[in-house]
């Protein structure tokens, strides 16, 4: 089977009970708004960061869902197994399993009111295997930002056609390659991100340290799409990190930064994962060992054992080196250290991997009587008060690699994320991510501060006075002075020193097209209002 069925309830509640359910306040707040946003749309989109239980969420509504029957689809085998587990605890029914050579029962007797299915499956066939599932009512879809390829909008075309609801999830709604959600999903109900969740004492804060790989040069590497993205081509991108150097590099700086602490370290190829770990062996005798998604060069027997001893043996591995794997789906609180040795352009790749960290220990944050501040208190004092994300650049910096500061910016800019990226790696050792931003948007405004203030100083020293000299005893002396014109004189450019009305048409209208830029907000203004006075 691909789980045990053995129910696991969260917080008080008798062992084995169930349907136990606590809702944390967002997650009630989450299913609120997943309800309201039905009665206008047939498909929405919910935003959590991992960690925060996106599965308690759909499960519940599913459990309380009504009009007909509810399939859940996800794209790996460890998320099915996960949903179909947590919906027998919710709702002591088990759901019916439609992946690979499993086939859920429907025949009108036997058959569950909840369906958990592997998007491949269903989409396999001719015709294809999700005909076969009839009086669907909702459709979640876990993972939601990997569902908008054709053949997925025709699966969800096809039950919202027969009156189904479409709810989904994922941790990271924003794709890099802009490629629309809404070709699914009609609204994003709900949006509860890391800074936030962070912030409020859900998740465990990170401290990164961002070191530049001397021997890796990305500048010359193309991208093309991919699942989450447009990223660095694969082909390409293994070749630069198998070169020895590299592997000597990215080994010696886990072995630092991470030695006897439980690390996983983010690999792009198999060859890259088996070199590191075989260093960390070899030369640092730390226990490492390597796995991988592909079933052929890493059996699941291999991964399992691996697994096994990394997250149950106290004496077992500390280090694995992994590639294509542990990102959705693995939970294991107790990780303290990633290792990004993998760089890339998709923030929903990062993001997937980075939220591996954030999870507290067990029972940490869900006491009676929590409030953020009593949360992040319980998580400073605990075991794991924070993990660390040691992001390996390479050496040209030419390129728009995603770091741990892109994925705690929130709404900052993008002037203070880069900001915060250059300190980051500037500095000695590991840096705490709010400090680092804090201290990047203070530097930004202190360098606003004094760029305008260098223009207003320019301004003054360009204002054009013009006088002609008088003779004071002259008693018909003619002469006079010249006042300066009020109002706003461009700082910049072509025209320079010129009062904005004695500016051509065609110049103003280029400065309001960004062309040149204007920083200053009392210009761009002035300039505004003269081209509405000229009704150009």
């Amino acid at each position: 089977m691909l789980w045990d069925g053995v129910p696991e309830p969260r917080r008080q509640g008798k062992p084995g009970q169930i349907n136990y359910f606590c809702e944390r306040p967002y997650q009630t707040k989450a299913r609120l708004a997943i309800e309201e946003g039905f009665k206008d749309h047939n498909s929405v989109l919910v935003e959590l960061a991992t960690g925060l239980g996106k599965t308690e969420i759909f499960t519940q509504v599913a459990k309380d869902w009504s009009a007909g029957r509810c399939l859940v689809i996800a794209p790996y085998i460890q998320l099915i197994g996960q949903a179909a587990k947590k919906i027998y605890i919710r709702t002591g029914e088990q759901p019916g399993i439609e992946q690979g050579r499993n086939w859920s029962v429907e025949t009108p007797w036997g058959r569950s009111k909840y369906v958990v299915a592997s998007k491949d499956s269903l989409v396999s066939g001719d015709p294809p295997r999700y005909e076969r599932i009839r009086d669907v009512g909702l459709v979640v879809v876990d993972e939601a930002h990997l569902s908008i390829t054709p053949k997925w909008k025709e699966l969800l075309d096809y039950y919202r056609a027969d009156g189904a609801k479409v709810l989904g999830v994922t941790a990271t709604a924003k794709r890099h390659d802009q490629r629309a959600m809404l070709n699914c999903y009609e609204e994003c109900v709900y949006q509860y991100g890391i800074k936030d969740a962070v912030a409020e004492g859900w998740l465990t804060p990170a401290v990164t340290h961002c070191v530049q790989l001397e021997s890796l040069d990305l500048s010359s590497v193309e991208t093309s799409n991919t699942v989450h993205g447009r990223d660095f081509r694969q082909t390409q991108l293994n070749a630069l990190l198998e070169k020895s150097e590299t592997i000597m590099e990215i080994a010696d700086i886990t072995a630092k930064e991470t030695k006897g602490e439980k690390t996983v370290v983010y690999c792009s190829s198999i060859e890259e994962a088996k070199l590191v770990a075989e260093r960390l062996v070899d030369n640092y005798g730390i226990k490492a060992d390597w796995i991988a998604s592909d079933p052929i060069r890493c059996t699941p027997r291999h991964r399992e054992e691996t697994m096994r001893s990394f997250q149950e043996d106290v004496n077992g591995i500390t280090h694995v080196c992994n590639v294509g794997i542990l990102t959705t789906g693995w939970d294991y609180p107790d990780l303290r250290n990633i290792v990004m040795a993998r760089p890339t352009r998709s923030r929903a790749l990062y993001t997937q991997i980075f939220g591996r960290g954030t999870r507290p220990l067990p029972g940490v944050v869900d006491f009676d009587g929590s409030d953020p501040a009593s949360r992040r208190e319980a998580i400073a004092n605990s075991q794991k008060s924070n993990f660390r994300m040691i992001d390996l650049v390479d050496s040209s910096l030419a390129h728009k690699i995603v770091t741990s500061a892109d994925v705690m910016s929130g709404d900052l800019g993008f002037d203070v994320v880069q900001r915060a990226k250059e300190n980051i790696l500037d500095a000695p050792g590991a840096v705490d991510l709010d400090e680092a931003m804090l201290e990047a948007k203070r530097q930004i405004r202190e360098q606003r501060e004094a760029e305008e203030r260098k223009q207003r100083k320019q301004i003054e020293a360009d204002a054009k006075y013009h006088t002609l000299n008088i003779d004071p005893f002259g008693k018909n002396a003619q002469g006079s002075v010249v006042k300066k014109k009020r109002g706003a004189y461009m700082t910049f450019g072509k025209f320079r020193g010129t009062h904005v009305t004695d500016v051509p048409d065609w110049y103003l209208k280029s400065c309001l097209q960004g062309k040149p830029f204007i920083a200053q907000a009392w210009l761009r203004n002035s300039i505004q209002k003269e081209v509405k006075r000229r009704g150009i």
